[in-house]
């Protein structure tokens, strides 16, 4: 049921970062960049607010 939850999630994450114009389709995250995610999905981020937080400008 996580992986699935993960994996869905993801999928949303992705999509909102490609809207957003933080990436390209066809991006492809390092580790750290997917350790982030995970973290941000853990942590109950929209995954709007994840992209935010993973691309987003940092203060």
């Amino acid at each position: 049921m996580y992986e699935q939850g993960l994996d869905q999630w993801t999928r949303a994450w992705y999509g909102e970062a490609v809207e957003a114009g933080f990436i390209r389709p066809h991006y492809h995250p390092d580790p750290v960049t997917i350790m982030r995610v995970r973290g941000y999905f853990n942590a109950g981020l929209s995954p709007t607010e994840a992209a935010q937080a993973c691309f987003g400008h940092k203060h």
